[in-house]
């Protein structure tokens, strides 16, 4: 808070001096607003900052999305992520793939495997990867009995410095200079982090604003964001969360949430899906059957500490559905995430739930 009056201050100090010198042309802090935008990893991304020196960081954050991908993207041939689900026993992995990983393991722990990002052959299975499958009517039984044998995220283990350690053993204790070899116990697993990735991305955008010392941002990739501290007004940020509509062009919004130093994702069954033959196949893969999830929960809305958390954590309770997703957030308060939940009940009429952390913040958007 002291850093950020500090910086406030001086933003109105310079406004106040424009307003007494005709040579200096910015008058309001929103002047000094800087928006960039572009695209990565298969979407768009903004950003929204304050800045008194005015500087430019698209370069910076194409870069940093850039090498993002080169890591953990799924779809570029040849990335780190790309070279290890190709190999049979492993190969090396940089220091983002790492922490990628450690943070998909938090989840994964605390959320007793709902998030799993070894999912992946399962996910390439039903056609919700680079690949696509067309008759998801047509799964078989023994080969998703298969393919679950290769989900479990407890068997990998990283070798370093000539000692191997499971992932549970290793926080906290990673140099950046330590080469990492990760394992592969059975060969066909594969990692796939689209499902906490672009949140991730988010938070490695806003480690590169905070280490230039802003602090008053809004960062979205894909719909996953991150905010700083309120706007020089004192005004939160402000994101919309969509009707659970499959042909939600007009983008109706079902609430709005005012934000500041979070991270929030929202996850949903309603856009992505196959239907043959009048059954819907949810892209959302549940890790213990193998199946997509057939429950009534449509939308999850997670407000967490950073975008990454968020975006696992949302995926995680599309897994559970709305009742183990109410239970797990009463039983895990400790977790500091607030939640807003959207399901349908038989008739086809929205039922929600909202964390009592959030209630304060959440403004529901009457039709």
């Amino acid at each position: 808070m002291k850093n950020t009056a500090l910086y406030l201050s001086a933003l109105s100090f310079i406004v106040g001096l424009a307003s007494c010198n005709a040579e200096l042309e910015k008058t309001t802090s929103e002047e000094f607003k800087q928006t960039i935008t572009g695209e990565a990893q298969g979407t768009t991304w903004r950003i929204v900052y304050y800045d008194l020196q005015e500087r430019n960081f698209k370069p910076q954050v194409d870069s940093i999305l850039k090498r993002v991908d080169e890591s953990v993207s799924t779809y570029l041939s040849n990335s780190v992520i790309d070279q290890w689900n190709k190999s049979d026993s492993g190969a090396y992995i940089d220091h983002l793939f790492f922490d990628l990983l450690s943070q998909s393991w938090e989840v994964y722990e605390a959320s007793n495997g709902a998030f799993d990002p070894t999912v992946k052959p399962l996910v390439s299975y039903w056609g919700f990867g680079p690949e696509r499958f067309e008759h998801p009517e047509l799964v078989e039984q023994q080969k998703i009995d298969s393919l679950l044998e290769l989900v479990n995220f407890d068997t990998l283990r990283i070798i370093r410095n000539k000692g191997s350690f499971g992932m549970s053993e290793l926080k906290g204790s990673m140099k950046k200079t330590d080469k990492l070899f990760l394992t592969k116990p059975v060969p066909g697993m594969q990692l796939d982090f689209n499902a906490i990735g672009q949140g991730w991305s988010v938070d490695q955008v806003v480690k590169f604003l905070e280490a230039q010392d802003l602090k008053l941002f809004f960062v979205e990739i894909g719909g996953e964001i991150s905010v700083g501290y309120p706007k020089p007004d004192g005004s939160l940020w402000r994101f919309g969360i969509d009707k659970p509509i499959d042909e939600n062009a007009e983008r109706k919004l079902q609430a709005v949430i005012n934000l500041r130093n979070k991270g929030l994702a929202t996850s949903g069954n309603y856009r992505k899906f196959y239907e043959k033959n009048g059954v819907r196949y949810s892209h959302t893969i549940d890790p213990t059957t193998g199946y997509p999830v057939q429950h009534n929960l449509l939308s999850a809305t997670v407000v967490s500490k950073n975008a990454g958390l968020a975006d696992a954590y949302a995926t995680a309770f599309m897994v559970m559905g709305m009742d183990s997703s109410i239970h797990f957030i009463e039983e895990h308060d400790y977790l500091s995430n607030f939640v807003y939940l959207i399901s349908s009940d038989e008739e086809g009429s929205y039922k929600t739930f909202t964390s009592k952390q959030l209630e304060s913040a959440i403004e529901l958007v009457e039709e």
